[in-house]
């Protein structure tokens, strides 16, 4: 329904409608129950992890203290796969902010034709210029004005609308934060990868190069018939052992490589200069375990729950959007412009034209669709808080789990470390004892697998407590 009214009495009831909200429901509106707030089931401290205060830390990576990480890193950010799509959600997310804000506002068009029409002498207005000669078988019309409109979104539709639309930007952000937390996880683990892998391959060489000589030793006893066949087969077992994952290795460390070339953004098997800035033989890189904060700071560091609460305050939104429906459409516009069938008359007073209007669309008789409508944006509310729940409650176990593991693979390391101080003891009398000829080379090779096998078991250990570290950093969010 449009009811035509002067500009001027459009203008003053439009200023009386929009001086306040409405405060009675309308007539057949149904009582909707007000929203539970979001209840974040976090634990007011944690029971294992570094409960320190979190520091700012949006470079977390560097804290393995290893310069070449910290460039692959760096490139991965700027260069990785997953972020063009990431930064293209973010723009749509933002251009759909921007179209649902401008519903707030006032719309205007603007129409223009210009015509010149010659009419049948056999169909209609044509056929009376053969009894009245003063009407012109040729017509020229002109037209030009200006429509301007407002929806004064009463029910809070566009309002709601525009607030869902800005949390879904909200949670689109959230969403490169949690590529950029993954991509740099990601490179950092292949990283680990990388550094345990040429690390195994130098010891399983050096391991080669002994058993190869211990066979040696064992095939001139045999022939001697000082040693025995069961000896040399064992030998024989070892070195090809050894031998075997040799290749294995090799694979692991090109496939890292591999890998950390993709998320540079670059083709698989090309270089990476970033190596360079660490010299050959580099050591799998260890942090400290990171400061965890309190739990309920999680909620603001992890990405994900940032997205889920989000996506909250979008259903919430989408809610009042739908329980906006109840409430009348009320529009107000009004035009200026001008109209003539004579050209020469175009732009005179007496070609102009003006309109006031007031819309009303009520969807009176359909309280049955908005009431199903208001229950499937309730649906999907208590499925995002549902969700958020659980998001959180996973986030903490995933912390607790993530420093729990950390703790225990740092006891495993110390006893690593212990091991590999006596290792390097014995190989140190060792060699004393060779030099002294009290051993023979055999016998020496014997304890440079031992001390091999220590160093294995240590890289190993190391490897994990690293490994777990990352998973704390990623269980934080950073």
């Amino acid at each position: 329904m449009i009811l035509r009214l002067s500009l001027r009495r459009t203008l003053l009831l439009a200023g009386i409608l929009a001086a306040g909200p409405l405060t009675a429901a309308p007539a057949g509106a149904r009582p909707q129950p007000a929203p539970p707030p979001v209840e974040a089931p976090v634990a007011p401290a944690w029971s294992g992890a570094n409960a320190a205060a979190r520091p700012a830390e949006p470079a977390w990576w560097r804290a393995y203290g290893d310069p070449a990480l910290d460039r692959l890193v760096e490139r991965a950010l700027t260069a990785g796969p997953d972020l063009p799509g990431a930064l293209a959600r973010i723009d749509q997310a933002r251009a759909a902010a921007r179209a649902v804000g401008a519903g707030r506002f006032p719309s205007g068009t603007v129409n223009g034709s210009l015509a010149r029409t010659e009419q049948s002498l056999e169909n209609g207005l044509g056929q009376l210029t053969r009894f009245v000669p003063t009407i012109n078988r040729t017509q020229d019309t002109a037209s030009l004005n200006a429509t301007l409109g407002w929806d004064l979104g009463l029910g809070g539709g566009v309002k709601n609308g525009a607030r869902a639309a800005r949390a879904d930007l909200g949670a689109a952000q959230a969403g490169l934060a949690a590529t950029r937390l993954a991509l740099a996880a990601e490179v950092t683990a292949r990283y680990l990868d990388l550094r345990e892998a040429e690390a195994r391959s130098r010891l399983v060489t050096r391991q080669r190069d002994d058993l190869a000589a211990r066979l040696r030793y064992a095939e001139l006893r045999l022939a001697a018939t000082e040693g025995s066949a069961r000896e040399r087969d064992a030998r024989v077992r070892e070195l090809g052992e050894a031998e075997a994952s040799l290749p294995l290795l090799d694979a692991q460390v090109r496939a890292a490589r591999f890998a950390l070339a993709v998320l540079t953004g670059r083709p698989a098997g090309a270089d990476l200069p970033e190596l360079s800035a660490v010299g050959p033989g580099a050591a799998v890189p260890l942090a400290e375990d990171p400061a965890a904060g309190t739990p309920a700071d999680l909620l603001r560091a992890r990405p994900d729950l940032v997205m889920a609460e989000a996506r909250i305050v979008s259903a919430r939104a989408r809610v009042k959007s739908a329980l906006g429906e109840y409430w009348p459409h009320v529009s107000i516009g009004g035009l200026l412009g001008f109209d003539t069938n004579r050209l020469a008359g175009f732009g005179t007073p007496a070609s102009r034209i003006t309109q006031g209007f007031i819309g009303l669309r009520w969807r009176l008789f359909d309280f049955a669709r908005i009431d199903a409508e208001v229950a499937a944006a309730r649906g999907a509310e208590r499925e995002a808080l549902a969700a958020y729940r659980d998001a959180v409650l996973r986030a903490g176990a995933q912390v607790e789990s993530a420093f729990a593991l950390a703790a225990a693979r740092r006891e495993a390391l110390a006893a690593q470390d212990r091991r590999r101080a006596a290792a390097d003891s014995a190989w140190t009398s060792a060699q004393a004892a060779y030099r002294l000829g009290e051993i023979s080379d055999d016998q020496l090779r014997g304890e440079s697998l031992q001390h091999a096998s220590a160093e294995a078991d240590q890289l190993a250990a190391r490897r994990a407590l690293a490994e777990a570290v990352l998973d704390c950093r990623k269980a934080l969010g950073g």
